[in-house]
């Protein structure tokens, strides 16, 4: 009974004792946490009194003494430690650092040599006296460091990651890739890095870094080759040389495909997209179910972005029609089919498609899917059948679209109403500060219907410049200068100056720049200035400049005017 008596005392005292040391523990981590870094120590320094072999009460004591530059006071709770547990790694690593802070590269080496005896076989003892080193900037006891490991270790690819950021930063790329192949070989993992260092490689260097990795013949190297081709602008290049590779192993072939898909994401190129649309084509190919129909899709999508429509169309066959695909899936293989037909030109079926997706499909999608399908009739000259797809559409966002028909009919009235319903905001920025200028252009005008004005400027949006150009310039001659005719010979002027026709944008500048119309008078002279400088017909600029200033004080256009006029006086450089 007595005996037992002894026991439970002891057991409390061992009981409190933890409590202690939790408790003192707690105290200091919560003063390190809160910045008061001297009080902190001591606090560390009484855990570590009750507990000189506590791992995390001495690396607690590390990091509050780092921040106030007294990280070798730290040394008598190093050796401490060490005696009461000599087996500690943590201690080592700490007891390493202290000597780097003394610069002592010695008693570094002799603690390694402590430690590498307890860790028989591990390259943490090493790699720990490079960190430390390098944090010293000590680069020679670094190197030391992981030569000493493999030649301890009889690894030749010891440490082989850390070796690579070595030699990489003393400007040796062709020795860092091959470290960078050895750390890879043995952990995958290490790709991801290797990547991204090697990626960072001056263009000089590129040419001999592929033909060393082109050497070599594993699948380790062959993944290092193509997501270094993709990072520096070749992203086919790179794809090719990953499907060569491609292990018939399905884990291993969807592992590296998604590494080069990770590199391919950033890139907004043509090229770029077309090998990620590829890349997740062989994706979907290799998985199954509802995942490879979500990666097909996805690829349509990115082909579609890419122009590569036929592509597109591939990856979405079946998608759209497949009950059984999931419900999300299918329902965007269907939109994205529709955009793709809209693009080809081929709006009869877009348009029996879009019907057919009505009921699953949200309303905003739904609405924007219509307006390009809208837009892709305005494009083809279809106006009637542009007009009945649109239908009752009351958005902002319809309004605008059915005032583009309405000009391009020739009802200047009626498109002048919706573009002020449509407001200045429907759309992207672009189609709104589109829209303002066409909505300043036909307000001045008195007819309520001019087609030949209308049809000018459909063969504009339909891409031919120069009939346009043409177009407008017939359409002027029947408005009065101050009732439109000036701001649309200005558009055409512009418009010849666009297609390398300088005579006609002249002649239709100063036609544009009458008296009775003073408010497109001043940008028809700055567009003449302009054109008059680019032309090397300075002398002649500058008297148009002078005259722009003076008559038009209150114009926007003054100060570009100004500026135009040093330049053409020679005192500031053209840019």
């Amino acid at each position: 009974m007595r005996a037992l008596s002894v026991l439970l005392g002891l057991f409390a005292v061992v009981v409190n004792s933890v409590a202690a040391q939790q408790q003192g523990m707690s105290r200091a981590f919560d003063l390190e946490r809160r910045g008061d870094y001297p009080a902190a120590a001591v606090a560390y320094r009484a855990a570590l009194a009750g507990a000189p072999g506590d791992p995390a009460a001495l690396l607690g004591l590390e990091r509050v003494l780092l921040p106030l530059d007294r990280s070798a006071e730290i040394l008598p709770e190093v050796r401490a430690g060490l005696a009461a547990n000599p087996r500690s790694g943590p201690l080592y690593g700490v007891a390493l650092r202290a000597w780097a802070a003394l610069d002592q590269p010695d008693s570094m080496r002799v603690v390694v040599e402590r430690w590498a005896q307890v860790a028989p076989g591990d390259e943490t003892p090493y790699r720990e006296w490079g960190a430390a080193a390098l944090g010293r900037h000590d680069r020679s006891s670094a190197l030391e460091a992981y030569t000493r490991a493999r030649e301890r270790l009889h690894r030749a690819d010891a440490l082989a990651a850390e070796m690579a950021q070595l030699v990489y930063a003393d400007g040796n790329y062709q020795g860092a890739l091959k470290e960078w192949l050895a750390a890879v070989r043995r952990i995958p993992g290490y790709r991801v890095t290797a990547v991204a260092t090697l990626g960072q490689a001056p263009d000089a260097a590129r040419p001999a870094l592929l033909a060393l990795l082109q050497r070599e013949s594993d699948l380790p190297a062959r993944r290092l080759e193509a997501e270094l081709r993709v990072r520096w602008g070749d992203p086919l290049g790179g794809l090719q040389v990953l499907e060569r590779a491609l292990p018939e192993n399905r884990a291993l072939a969807v592992e590296a495909l998604r590494g080069v898909l990770d590199q391919l994401r950033p890139l907004q190129t043509r090229e770029g997209k077309l090998a990620q649309g590829r890349t997740l084509e062989e994706l979907a190919r290799r998985t199954p179910d509802g995942e490879g129909s979500r990666l097909r899709l996805e690829a349509a999508r990115v082909f579609s972005a890419a122009g590569d429509r036929e592509s597109a169309r591939r990856m979405l066959a079946g998608l759209a029609d497949d009950r059984n695909a999931p419900e999300g899936i299918s329902a965007g293989a269907a939109t994205t089919l529709v955009n793709v037909l809209i693009a080809e030109g081929k709006l009869d079926e877009a348009g029996r498609r879009l019907s057919e997706i009505q009921p699953t499909t949200a309303v905003d999608e739904l609405a924007g899917l219509r307006r390009r399908l809208v837009l892709g009739w305005v494009r083809a000259g279809q106006l009637t059948r542009a007009d009945s797809t649109l239908g009752a559409d009351s958005t902002v966002e319809g309004s605008a679209l059915r005032g583009e028909i309405q000009l391009y009919q020739g009802d200047v009235a009626g498109a002048i109403e919706s573009f002020k319903a449509a407001g200045p905001y429907a759309g992207e920025r672009v189609d709104a500060t589109q829209r303002t200028a066409l909505l300043a252009l036909l307000q001045p005008m008195e007819a309520d219907s001019l087609p030949a004005l209308g049809r000018a400027l459909l063969v504009l949006a339909q891409g031919d410049t120069s009939d346009a150009a043409a177009r407008l310039e017939r359409a002027a001659a029947d408005l009065p200068p101050a009732k439109g005719g000036a701001e649309v010979r200005l558009l055409a002027g512009r418009l010849y100056g666009q297609v390398g026709k300088p005579g006609d944008a002249e002649r239709l500048f100063r036609e544009a720049a009458a008296p009775d119309a003073p408010g497109t008078a001043p940008a028809a002279e700055l567009a003449l200035a302009e054109l008059l400088i680019e032309q090397g017909r300075s002398a002649d600029a500058i008297p148009r400049l002078e005259h722009l200033i003076l008559t038009y004080p209150e114009s926007a256009m003054v100060p570009e005017a100004r500026r135009r006029l040093d330049q053409a006086r020679g005192a500031v450089p053209k840019t």
